[in-house]
C-alpha cells in the first residue's frame, strides 16, 4: 500500500498496516559528534562483552571435555588386562605373605612361651609330687608286706636259708632268733633237714613275725623284717623306717590302696602251682630281701653286706 493512502487525513489504520509506516527521526543538531562518539564506545563494549563470553563458554567448553576424558576406562587389550591381573595378583600375595609370616612368627612365640611356661609347671609338679609318691608306694609296700606276712606264715622259711647261705659253716656257738610265732614251723623244718647243724632257737617278741637273726661266736645276721625293710627303702631315697613313728598316719592313708593291692598279690601266690614251692616262698618276701651281716669280736671288724 502506498505512503500517499496510508497517510490520508482522518483514516484509522490497522493494526498491520502500521508496520508500513516510515519511521520518522530526529535529525541531529550541534551535538550530533558526541552521540556518534558514545555509539562508537556502546559498540566497543558490545564487542569485548561478546568477546569475553566467546572465551568463557571455549574454557567451559575444555574444561568439560577434559572431565569426560579423565572419566573415560580406557580400552585396554588381552595382553594389558592379563598384565594388570598379574601385577595386582603378585602385589596382593606379597603383602598376605609378610602378614602370614608375621602371624606365624607372632604365634609360634607365643606358643613356645606356652611350652616353656607348662614345662616349667610340669616340673615344679614333678618335683613337688615325687616324694609324695614315693612315700605313698612304700607305704602301700610296707603294707604289702605285712599282709603277706600275716597270710603266708611260711615266708619265715626263705628268708632263714638265705641268712644260713651267708654263713662259711664253720661257726660255733650258733642261735637262731625267731618270733614266737614263727618257732614251732622253724623247729619242724630243722628237725625235717638232716644236713642242718644243731641251733639253738631262742623266742624273741621283738622281733616282727617273718624275720630272724642269727648270733654265732664270729658274726651276727640281721634278717629281721626291719633291718629288710630299712635297707630296701633307703635305696629309693626313702627314710621311712618299718616302725616310724608316723607309720599309722602314712598306712591309714594307704590302707585302701593296699587292700587292693594285697589281694592281687595274694591271687598271684596262690595261683602259682604247688610243684615250685621256692618260687613261691621267694615272691612273698621280694619287698623286703637285705640281709645285714655283721662279723663279731672273734673276726676282728665289723662289716654290713646285702
Amino acid at each position: 500500500m502506498s505512503d500517499e493512502r496510508l497517510l490520508q487525513p482522518g483514516r484509522i489504520l490497522k493494526a498491520e498496516e502500521a508496520l508500513d509506516l516510515p519511521v520518522w527521526q530526529i535529525q541531529p543538531f550541534a551535538g550530533g559528534i558526541e552521540t556518534a562518539r558514545e555509539e562508537q564506545r556502546i559498540e566497543a563494549a558490545k564487542i569485548a562483552a561478546k568477546r569475553e563470553a566467546e572465551l568463557a563458554a571455549k574454557a567451559a567448553a575444555d574444561a568439560a571435555a577434559a572431565a569426560k576424558a579423565a572419566t573415560m576406562v580406557p580400552v585396554m587389550t588381552p595382553e594389558e588386562r592379563e598384565r594388570v591381573r598379574r601385577e595386582a595378583f603378585d602385589e596382593g600375595y606379597a603383602a598376605g605373605y609378610d602378614q602370614g609370616i608375621t602371624a606365624a612368627i607372632a604365634e609360634v612365640q607365643r606358643l613356645e612361651a606356652v611350652a616353656r611356661n607348662a614345662g616349667t609347671a610340669f616340673t615344679e609338679f614333678e618335683e613337688k609330687l615325687a616324694p609324695q609318691l614315693l612315700a605313698l608306694a612304700t607305704a602301700i609296700a610296707r603294707q604289702i608286706v605285712r599282709r603277706e606276712i600275716a597270710i603266708d606264715k611260711q615266708v619265715v622259711l626263705p628268708v632263714m636259708r638265705e641268712a644260713f647261705e651267708q654263713l662259711t659253716g664253720s661257726e660255733t656257738g650258733k642261735q637262731l632268733f625267731l618270733n614266737p610265732a614263727d618257732v614251732e614251723l622253724v623247729r619242724a623244718h630243722l628237725s625235717e633237714d638232716a644236713g642242718t647243724a644243731p641251733w639253738r632257737i631262742v623266742e624273741d617278741a621283738r622281733i616282727e613275725s617273718g624275720g630272724c637273726r642269727i648270733s654265732t661266736r664270729e658274726s651276727e645276721i640281721d634278717a629281721t623284717v626291719e633291718t629288710r625293710w630299712r635297707r630296701t627303702v633307703a635305696a629309693l631315697g626313702d627314710p621311712l623306717l618299718w616302725r616310724d613313728a608316723e607309720a599309722g598316719d602314712q598306712d591309714a592313708a594307704a590302707a585302701h590302696a593296699s587292700n587292693d593291692f594285697g589281694s592281687v598279690a595274694s591271687m598271684a601266690l596262690s595261683s602259682m602251682p604247688a610243684a615250685a614251692p621256692a618260687a613261691r616262698e621267694g615272691s612273698a618276701t621280694q619287698a623286703a630281701d637285705s640281709i645285714a651281716i655283721k662279723t663279731g669280736p672273734a673276726l676282728g671288724d665289723t662289716a654290713d653286706q646285702s
